[in-house]
């Protein structure tokens, strides 16, 4: 959908919303604009703002948020349309906007995930003009600035991996819709599994009656296979349809029903669910909907005490474990809308099967994806974990708030549950995080999320994540459901992964970190030349925390790696993949007490130097093949105290097998072999077992005793086999030959000189470049 776009301050002073849908006017000297999308690739694509993306660029965009911004569009109507009712639809516009047709103001909206609509049968004009009889006219207002007073309503724009930058505009497509007097305006459908192959779908249509009295009318309910061969299963209701809205229930029951499940658990049977609104022999309205005949239910985590964790955390889906091998999405491919298209969903969603995840986790810095992510997660067996857009703010406690938050909670659920993907809706994000959020009223609202949505929807809901942090438990929360294990990577070298993530006792872990640099070339596509190495402070604009990755690299591999940019970059992807490696098979060796695992995050929504394991370009790093190889369903894993061992040490390591399908594995040979620099120890066993369906079991041990002359490195193989010699999977382990506490201590050494630099210049771009301060 093209359009104009222009800035102003105030427009209706100028009398911009009286335009007139004329050929030849004032818009023609605007710029044109493109819906989905938002200001400033709008501006982008017309050669008024460089590239934000770029080197500094974003804070040079930042006047583009202190505008109001005019969208027009002009368009006919269809004459075949007369006599229908005409509803002009907004899917979503970020953040607040007015709107005009043809001169008449149609109204206001506030908030950017709920769908709003406008009435426009009367206000339409099917004269036969150039270029279309009707203009519409949208008035963007200036993004809000405080986070904390839109928080729910609007994505996250504040944080440690955001510039300050604002993001809005149009975001959601618009659209004319003609409908019948009477005409189904929504669906629902919840699932309740009767036995193995027998299914009970509830359906609620709810029916839109703008005719001048109540009509009697009969509704057909039909459900069929999509992707699945079954038979149409038809359930026809006799319904008044009030004036006004009114409520139709239904129950089909489907026998022989085909399940959806998550890829790694069975098939992804999809149904087409279609309700029509049928007066005598006349259809008058159909509606339909994609579902999957799928029943979600939470358990218990076993192996905590009532006083350790009070919530349930452990997923069934279909009545089987559903261990999470999840990542945080990392928000939608772009941080500008008008950058996201189609293709990217699924090129990247085709890479998140490829890395073995069953889970996405979309938290509550990003906002709910759109409908194409979840259609290409239904299809792909992908579960989704949902939060709302509530993130590490002290939250208002008055009502209006809280009213406002819970409208577009409700237009976000309404919107998304119909996809059987998702499987989890969450509150809050890192919202019982610190004294101001213990004292705010963040703890009510999420309460409140949970009550209201919990009517529109079966799917669990949980409170916030996470749920054990220091200030949670203060605010009566139990110290074991759930933690973030990200202190490892903040805390920059002081705690080695070995003594970090095992100490860490919870239920599940939804977000974990690890950080990296992107391939040079996507590098040299964000970093100006001049400052690619040695680094320059776009490296630290870009989010790049220079002392972290440098300990890091000098943790995983004995080096910091700075004798050139591509030994740099190479070594933050190996130490990003050791560390996704050791923390991911630390937590799924603990199934079934723990439920699963997110990783913090599998894209990038800007091009940064962080935490993703594909970049902003869609370019896998080399830490992408570790967590390819970590989330092996079935996965050989060994477990070791240590990365570091003294020469004329004996290593020890235990060898365990994950197993997350549903089916159990007999006669099958577990391989292990010792490498010192390269080649073969000749020290390697091989042993028979067998592997019960979903489960972690420790097998065998694994043991080398280094050459008292040892230096540099050694690796351990396994090769799990079936009884015909097939590789059902393999996994391999990095170790070093050193001295774990003088490594340790050579760790905490350069941690001081990073706390120094924070000391005397902040948490800043500059502290790199302390010469940056002084201008003449």
């Amino acid at each position: 959908m093209a359009n104009g776009a222009h800035a102003t301050w105030p427009g209706r002073g100028r009398g911009l919303h009286l335009l007139p849908a004329e050929y030849q006017g004032t818009t023609f000297s605007w710029n044109f604009a493109s819906v989905p999308g938002d200001v400033y690739t709008d501006l982008f694509r017309m050669g008024e703002l460089d590239d934000p993306n770029f080197g500094r660029n974003m804070h040079r965009a930042k006047w583009v948020q202190e505008y109001e911004w005019w969208y027009q569009r002009r368009f006919e109507i269809d004459p075949q349309m007369k006599g229908k009712q005409i509803s002009l639809i907004f899917e979503g516009v970020d953040y607040s906007c007015e709107v005009w047709l043809n001169g008449e103001f149609l109204g206001r909206h506030e908030g950017m995930f709920s769908e709003f609509k406008f009435d426009i049968t009367d206000i339409v004009s099917y004269e036969d003009w150039r270029d279309g009889s009707n203009n519409l006219m949208i008035k963007l207002d200036p993004p809000p600035k405080n986070y904390r007073n839109c928080g729910g309503k609007k994505v996250n724009f504040s944080g440690d991996y955001f510039s300050g930058l604002v993001p809005f505009g149009i975001w959601r497509p618009v659209r004319i819709e003609a409908t019948e007097r009477i005409h189904v305006r929504e669906l629902r459908s919840d699932v309740t599994l009767i036995d193995d192959n027998t299914a009970s779908v509830q359906v609620e249509a709810v029916v839109n009656n703008l005719s001048a009295a109540d009509q009697d009318v009969q509704l057909a309910f039909s459900l069929f296979g999509k992707n699945c061969e079954t038979e149409v299963t038809t359930q026809q209701v006799s319904a008044l349809a009030a004036r006004g809205e009114s409520v139709v229930k239904t129950e089909v029951v489907v026998s022989d029903a085909k399940l959806w499940w998550p890829w790694d658990m069975g098939d992804q049977n999809l149904y087409q669910l279609k309700a029509e609104v049928i007066d005598g022999t006349d259809t008058l309205d159909e509606f339909q909907q994609t579902i999957g005949l799928r029943e979600v239910t939470m358990e218990m985590s076993p192996g905590f005490t009532e006083e350790e964790a009070e919530f349930p955390w452990t997923f069934k889906i279909n009545g089987k474990r559903h261990f999470l091998r999840s990542a945080c999405w990392g928000g939608q491919p772009s941080f500008f809308y008008g950058r996201n298209h189609d293709e990217k969903y699924q090129h990247r969603l085709a890479m998140v099967k490829e890395a073995n995840i069953n889970n996405l986790r979309i938290f509550g810095w990003h906002p709910p994806e759109i409908p194409e992510f979840y259609r290409l997660c239904d299809e792909l067996g992908i579960t989704v974990w949902t939060n709302f857009t509530l993130a590490t703010q002290a939250y208002p406690k008055d009502e209006s708030f809280i009213q406002g938050v819970l409208h577009e909670c409700i237009d976000t659920v309404k919107q998304r549950r119909h996809h059987p993907s998702q499987i989890f809706w969450m509150g809050g994000e890192e919202v019982f995080f610190s004294g101001a959020h213990e004292e705010s009223g963040n703890k009510i609202l999420m309460e409140r999320i949970g009550e209201t949505v919990n009517e529109y929807t079966a799917a669990p809901y949980g409170l916030a994540s996470p749920l054990s942090s220091p200030s949670a438990v203060n605010m009566g929360f139990k110290p074991k459901e759930s933690i973030h294990a990200n202190e490892h990577y903040y805390m920059g070298g002081a705690e080695f992964m070995e003594e970090y993530y095992p100490a860490l006792d919870c239920a599940i872990i939804p977000e974990l970190t690890a950080a990296s640099a992107p391939n040079i070339e996507s590098l040299k596509k964000f970093i100006p030349e001049d400052e690619l190495w040695p680094m320059g402070p776009s490296w630290a604009y870009h989010w790049a925390d220079i002392d972290i990755l440098i300990n890091l690299n000098y943790e995983v591999l004995d080096d910091y790696k700075l004798d050139s940019l591509e030994s740099f970059v190479e070594a933050t992807q190996i130490a990003q993949g050791t560390v996704i490696q050791y923390a991911l098979e630390t937590y799924r060796r603990r199934k079934p007490k723990m439920s699963g695992v997110a990783l913090c995050h599998f894209i990038t929504h800007v091009p940064d130097i962080k935490w993703g394991v594909v970049d902003y370009y869609g370019e896998k790093k080399r830490s992408f093949e570790y967590l390819k190889r970590t989330y092996q369903p079935l996965l050989p894993s060994l477990a070791f105290e240590k990365r570091r061992w003294n020469a004329g040490e004996e290593f020890h390591g235990e060898l365990w097998v994950v197993n997350d399908y549903q089916t159990a594995y007999d006669k099958l040979t577990l391989e292990w072999e010792v490498f010192y620099q390269g080649q073969s120890t000749g020290r390697k066993d091989v042993v028979q077992i067998n592997v019960e369906a979903d489960s972690a079991s420790h097998y065998t041990d694994v043991n080398w005793l280094l050459p008292q002359d040892a230096e540099g490195n050694f690796e351990v193989h396994t090769v799990l086999r079936d009884d015909a010699g097939n590789k059902l999977a393999n996994n391999e382990y990095l170790l070093l030959v050193g001295d774990q506490q003088a490594a340790k201590q050579k760790s905490l050494e350069y941690l001081e000189q990073s706390k120094k630099r924070k000391a005397n210049h902040g948490h800043c771009v500059y502290r790199y470049w302390p010469d940056m301060w002084k201008i003449d």
